[in-house]
């Protein structure tokens, strides 16, 4: 603690804790990324990461833990960009500005402000740079997982929709304004889609879409593309217009503005209606037990957001497949590099919001256990299996699990997140309707194939025979593109790797194949972790402005910090039991066969007679004798 309140004090934001890496988050913009920096820093893990995989020609990943709002998704846009930057590309395809132009995009079609951050990542993703035999990255491709497409309709109170939406509200000019139907807006809406009411809150979404499109056309997003995405969100946001009647049939209760949703569109508005309210999905067989639960039906309402939700998911998938097209090349590549980015931990209590955990939240961290569990593997497990395989004694180290507890009212639960250091209080009150089927989330794949707006039917079409039923929740990998994002690499499994999900009408079994893929998919690589911790809770609860001028003086510094708030994320975490490992074993390890390829060179006589082309028997003994004469080389060179 004494160490990161020291160098935290004196603008030193990272740190090294044994082969991990900490990163208090600065809340500012500190000017300390550039190409002189020395370790400890995000770029030294860059290095390492690079620097095994062309020693070792095995695929690396790096894996950012921490909460909400803890700088994982700007340190992951620091690694990528230092790497093709010390990398280069074949053919120069990747440069800085196209790399900010994916992220530039990312933020605005999968961030929106939450309670816990003003800019929350709500979506998982990970990047995959291979590589070719010269080291310099040869292809590309972002993977994601959109476990909150619901926020497009339903959100926690004070929290917003996704960004683009506002952007497309104040940016689009007078033409695209009128094309959308957007000169007159709503004065309410079903999904809570308003436009913003601040004059700099319109300027700065205004100037972020102008922003957007540059981004797009820098990417090679064509006219007619990026007008299709326009449609769909002004679709969406005449859908949230028209809303859904309460009780009685179930149908629109604006037709007007639904009538515009169906133009936009491409169909006509019985069509929509239809694909809509009318429980049955297009082109799947009919269960007639699809529109009730337990007894209880899918009400009009929740037809309509699983709609907005499908056609939104639909739009985040085609939007991933569209930047891959222009990070994909037909180059051969040796290895990869894996950079992994997900939501943070929830906690509403921290923020100090009244309210329970959503469904949603349990999602992200779900996914974030699961990432930590796999640092509890690597850093504890497979290391204590490896010392008891070498007759090494040491400690056993024992950890706490999850805990579950009831809560004090109907329908809240407690989980004890962090080995019980992080205790969230979830509500489970409507939850039911995401056990049920409701074919209005597939129809929307269906309603934008069959579009009679030639633009988007023709973007549609191309990934018809793809895993729709998954509703795009996984992005980057569908359809066609599949064919066109496989690469010589030996990183062949992807999300998809859950397609039994596909089969699976519960989003719960989705979304624990897809983060099981995740788990699988990381676990094949030599693993990198950086911690991002947060510094103190007004950078969450927004109590006050969170961008310091840390640094000013060490006394200055050292009051940024949290104490408490650092200790029990140092505690969650369990670094300082992997200090304590660390310390007490052998940091350094590498397998005899590994031993023998790098050093066999300093003893010729055994790499002519166990040579790479032989097959060796006793890795071991050969080890032995080339560590002997290795240690007799050093010796006579450096006296």
């Amino acid at each position: 603690m004494n160490c990161l309140r020291q160098r935290y004090g004196g603008n030193l934001i990272h740190t090294y804790a044994g082969p991990n890496t900490v990163v208090i988050n600065p809340l500012s913009t500190p000017s300390m990324y550039s190409e002189k920096d020395m370790a400890p820093h995000i770029y030294s893990v860059a290095q390492t990461a690079y620097r095994n995989l062309l020693t070792t020609r095995q695929d690396q990943s790096v894996v950012l833990l921490g909460k909400s709002g803890s700088g994982k998704t700007t340190n992951c846009q620091h690694l990528v960009q230092y790497l093709v930057s010390i990398a280069g590309s074949t053919g120069k395809i990747f440069s800085a500005e196209k790399w900010q132009a994916v992220y530039t995009i990312l933020e605005a079609f999968g961030n929106s402000s939450t309670s816990m951050n003003s800019n929350a990542s709500r979506f998982s993703h990970v990047v995959s740079l291979d590589f070719d035999q010269a080291g310099q990255v040869s292809s590309a491709s972002i993977q994601t997982m959109l476990l909150e497409k619901l926020r497009v309709s339903r959100r926690p109170d004070s929290e917003s929709t996704f960004n683009v939406f506002y952007f497309l509200l104040a940016g689009a000019d007078s033409t695209l304004r009128t094309e959308l139907h957007l000169n007159h807006l709503a004065e309410n809406s079903t999904f809570g889609i308003l436009p913003q009411t601040k004059a700099e809150d319109k300027q700065r979404s205004s100037q972020q879409f102008t922003k957007l499109q540059a981004a797009m056309k820098v990417l090679g997003f064509s006219s007619e593309e990026q007008r299709a995405l326009w449609l769909i969100l002004g679709g969406i946001y005449h859908l949230g217009a028209a809303g859904a009647t309460k009780a009685g049939r179930r149908q629109f209760a604006r037709h007007e503005w639904a009538q515009k949703a169906a133009y936009l569109l491409g169909c006509t508005l019985e069509e929509l209606s239809s694909s809509i309210f009318k429980q049955q999905s297009k082109g799947l067989q009919h269960n007639p037990t699809s529109s009730s639960v337990s007894g209880s039906k899918v009400t009009a309402l929740e037809c309509l957001e699983a709609m907005a939700s499908g056609l939104y998911s639909e739009l985040f998938t085609l939007v991933i497949s569209l930047i891959n097209r222009s990070l994909n090349s037909s180059q051969h590549s040796l290895c990869s590099l894996l950079i992994v980015d997900t939501p943070g931990f929830q906690n509403p209590k921290v923020s100090q919001l009244k309210r329970g955990a959503t469904f949603e939240e349990l999602c992200h961290n779900y996914t974030q256990e699961r990432l930590q569990t796999l640092f509890h593997e690597r850093t504890f497990t497979q290391e204590l299996d490896r010392y008891k395989e070498l007759t090494i004694s040491q400690t056993c180290l024992c950890f706490l699990g999850n805990l579950l507890l009831r809560g004090d009212r109907p329908h809240v639960f407690l989980l004890g997140h962090s080995h019980g250091t992080d205790w969230v209080e979830y509500d489970a009150q409507g939850w039911l309707c995401h056990a049920k089927h409701n074919p209005a989330a597939q129809n929307a794949a269906s309603l934008l194939q069959d579009s009679q707006k030639k633009n988007i039917s023709a973007l549609f079409m191309s990934r018809a025979s793809g895993a729709t039923v998954l509703s795009g929740s996984i992005a980057g990998l569908e359809g066609s593109s599949q064919l066109a994002l496989r690469r010589a690499t030996s990183m062949r499994k992807t999300f998809t790797t859950g397609v039994a999900a596909v089969k699976k009408k519960s989003l719960c079994i989705q979304i624990k194949l897809q983060v099981d893929a995740l788990i699988d998919m990381v676990r094949r690589s030599k693993v990198h972790f950086v911690h991002c911790l947060l510094p103190k809770s007004e950078a969450v609860t927004g109590a006050s402005d969170p961008r310091v001028s840390h640094g000013e003086s060490p006394d200055a510094g050292l009051m940024t910090l949290d104490v408490g708030l650092l200790r029990a994320q140092l505690r969650g975490s369990k670094l300082l039991d992997a200090l304590r490992i660390y310390r007490q074993g052998y940091p350094d390890h590498m397998v005899f066969s590994e031993f023998r390829r790098r050093f066999d060179v300093l003893a010729p006589h055994l790499t002519k007679k166990h040579g790479r082309h032989y097959i060796v028997t006793d890795e071991k003994r050969v080890s032995v004798q080339t560590r002997g004469d290795a240690m007799f080389f050093c010796c006579f060179f450096f006296s």
